[in-house]
């Protein structure tokens, strides 16, 4: 599993401090290395949140991380968003105030 102590300095592009590491979580240090020992500190939640505290996107997270695919991501964006359907040429009218193109 990826480190988020690696992980997290590479995408928001700094170092970052073990302590800001643990409050992203929203642990203390012994509970996040609990957490991370027990397999209870990459969950969607725990990602979702660190991504809300650095301004990160959570889907990327989420992809990274292996909670969900890019495969599923794309999926749903297919399938919950209606495409715009386009006017036919005969049903454009020219608008009066602006000259022709």
């Amino acid at each position: 599993m990826k480190d988020p102590s690696v992980v997290l300095p590479y995408l928001v592009g700094r170092q970052l401090p073990a302590t800001e590491v643990y409050e992203a979580f929203g642990y203390r240090k012994s509970a996040y290395y609990k957490a991370a020992h027990e397999g209870r500190l990459i969950t969607a939640d725990n990602l979702i949140r660190v991504a809300e505290h650095f301004g990160l996107n959570p889907v990327d997270l989420l992809v990274r991380y292996g909670l969900i695919t890019r495969d599923a991501v794309a999926d749903y964006l297919d399938s919950e968003q209606p495409k715009p359907e386009l006017p036919k040429l005969s049903d454009l009218q020219p608008i009066a105030n602006r000259p022709p193109l």
